[in-house]
């Protein structure tokens, strides 16, 4: 009987054990969810006023130019997150913890304020020895945001917002200028052959496209709401217990530095057939 009374005290000690286990977790997820109620909401607003005129001077000759006004803002970029390159549509690390949501509200990465297009093309009729087309497009085209970016102890580089976005203004204006050239000449009633030929950025512009927003390589918090006059006094955290030390962070050398151009001057030769 002492044997059997034994039996089941230790089959209920494991099932309490097993019940308290279940409770305890049931109970960090709850606390989970909870604390995701105070996560900011995701925003991510494109509002923009676009001015277009159009122009055909004859059959042969055509002109379209744009002019966009824009804002692209809130704290969420989207299922990309160009700030630290990580392609996870739904489960980028935005939302995983919330100290990665302080300084994200402002100008969106993609955002351009000012976009103007010129495009025009004209057609000298060879009558039956064909016809060649010469066509221009202009853009021009505001840089995006820069901000200031440091390590999270666990999660990593980039992933501390350091300043609220765009502290440190934008990349240089983009400008350039592509050109085509195309002869073609009739097959049949309903055939068309055309060769051209395509020179993409004729000016050689070699603008800065991107530049390191790597602040730091140190773990460190956000200052919240912060300027760059706060940068001297940023403080490196302990890898061990993420805590605040006495340490100012390490700058990154290359903050700021450019880290991509555009391409330079090249071509395209193509040939294609309608019908």
């Amino acid at each position: 009987k002492d044997q059997v009374d034994q039996a089941d005290m230790a089959a209920d000690d494991m099932l309490k054990a097993e019940l308290e286990e279940k409770l305890t977790g049931l109970q960090s997820r709850l606390d989970m969810f909870r604390k995701i109620r105070n996560f900011d909401k995701p925003r991510r607003n494109y509002d923009a006023l676009q001015v277009t005129l159009k122009k055909r001077y004859s059959k042969d000759f055509f002109v379209q130019a744009s002019y966009t006004y824009s804002k692209t803002e809130g704290n969420y970029p989207g299922l990309f997150s160009p700030d630290t390159g990580q392609l996870d549509p739904n489960i980028t690390s935005q939302y995983d913890l919330i100290e990665l949501l302080a300084n994200r509200d402002g100008r969106l990465p993609h955002d351009r304020p000012h976009v103007i297009k010129v495009d025009g093309y004209y057609i000298f009729d060879l009558k039956e020895a064909g016809q060649v087309t010469v066509g221009a497009r202009l853009r021009a085209q505001s840089g995006v945001p820069i901000g200031a970016l440091g390590r999270h102890a666990v999660y990593g580089y980039n992933e501390s917002f350091i300043l609220p976005r765009g502290s440190f203004g934008r990349t240089d204006l983009l400008a350039f200028a592509d050109l085509h050239v195309g002869y073609g000449r009739k097959l049949a009633k309903d055939m068309t052959l055309e060769v051209f030929f395509d020179i993409f950025n004729v000016l050689n512009r070699q603008t800065e496209w991107s530049v390191d927003t790597g602040y730091t390589y140190d773990p460190v918090n956000p200052i919240v709401g912060g300027t760059k006059e706060d940068l001297p006094y940023l403080k490196r955290l302990n890898r061990s217990t993420i805590a605040e030390t006495g340490d100012t962070a390490s700058k990154n050398v290359n903050f700021r530095n450019l880290t991509s151009r555009m391409n330079p001057l090249y071509g395209r030769l193509g040939i294609q057939l309608r019908f």
